[in-house]
């Protein structure tokens, strides 16, 4: 991964992209033949801006947790709604093959080709409505994205999606439950490769503009350790206990990128950083529950 990843700093020379488009003709080009932890890597590697880094990171983490459904064109996780992303907050109804409902966040909104779906439906398992994971493409009818803008991450659209009987066919129904073996292993894989991503875009950093050599070296090893994380189960409590302790290790690491950032980035770059990387302490608390029942389950 070491030498692919030097191969590039050399043949592939940085460059600012003022679409989404330009940068994703270059992102599908230079990764069709990776996998999904590796589309990631090379992705954040081969870009400074935050926006289409964390882009390349959801990709990613999209394609290994639905590897059927056009893995060159943009897809979204439609699962947040007014009241949240919980199971008890999805009012987004599947009856009788139509849907119905408002989801409030879509990454990369109206840009989006197809759309992942989590819908109630009115089978009861368990004391609670089953869910289901839907496969809608953007261009269905009755349905309407609208974007808005963020105060980060401003490269990348984001919208809210509407469905007013919504038409589907029972094969656009994902098997299994929607939220355990779809929302749920998807956010630890959304986790590993967007942290892949970001930090392969600060060890491009490094290397063009000579860092200190341990803090490239620190950071070259959590991308490693991301790696080897992205083929463990993404449910497993193993899986979860060993991203938290990679995250601490880049939490620890982050003043020392903050004081490179500062001497050796380029002005571009830190501008986008200080607009953006608020991106990296998302989530922090749905994590922190993650870890605990982590630990609970390993140690008592």
């Amino acid at each position: 991964m070491i030498q692919q990843l030097l191969e590039i700093s050399k043949e592939r020379p940085l460059k600012l992209y003022h679409t989404i488009n330009d940068w994703s003709i270059d992102y599908y080009h230079f990764t069709k033949k990776e996998l999904p932890i590796d589309k990631a890597i090379i992705g954040g590697f081969t870009c400074q801006q935050f926006s289409f880094t964390f882009m390349a990171g959801y990709q990613a983490a999209l394609e290994k947790m639905f590897p059927t459904i056009a893995p060159n064109e943009f897809k979204a996780l439609c699962v947040s709604e007014e009241k949240g992303s919980h199971p008890k907050a999805i009012q987004t109804t599947l009856t009788n093959h139509q849907i119905n409902g408002l989801k409030t966040y879509i990454t990369a909104g109206s840009e989006v080709a197809h759309l992942l779906v989590l819908c109630k439906t009115e089978i009861v398992v368990n004391d609670r409505p089953l869910l289901k994971m839907v496969h809608l493409p953007s261009n269905a009818n009755n349905i309407k994205i609208t974007d808005f803008e963020l105060a980060f991450m401003r490269d990348v659209k984001h919208g809210k999606l509407a469905l007013n009987n919504t038409k589907i066919t029972a094969d656009q129904i994902l098997k299994g439950d929607g939220f355990s073996q779809y929302t749920k292993p998807f956010r630890t894989l959304e986790d590993i490769c967007v942290g892949a991503a970001y930090q392969a875009m600060l060890l491009r950093q490094a290397v063009d503009h000579k860092w200190e050599e341990n803090v490239r070296d620190q950071i070259l090893l959590n991308i490693y350790t991301l790696k080897k994380l992205f083929s463990l189960p993404p449910s497993a409590r193993e899986t979860h206990l060993l991203l938290a302790a990679n995250d601490r290790n880049f939490e620890n690491l982050l003043p020392s990128i903050e004081y490179n950032i500062t001497n050796h980035a380029p002005v571009n770059f830190k501008e986008d950083w200080e607009q953006n990387k608020q991106v990296i302490v998302l989530g922090r608390k749905v994590k922190a529950i993650r870890l605990s029942k982590a630990r609970n389950m390993l140690f008592g």
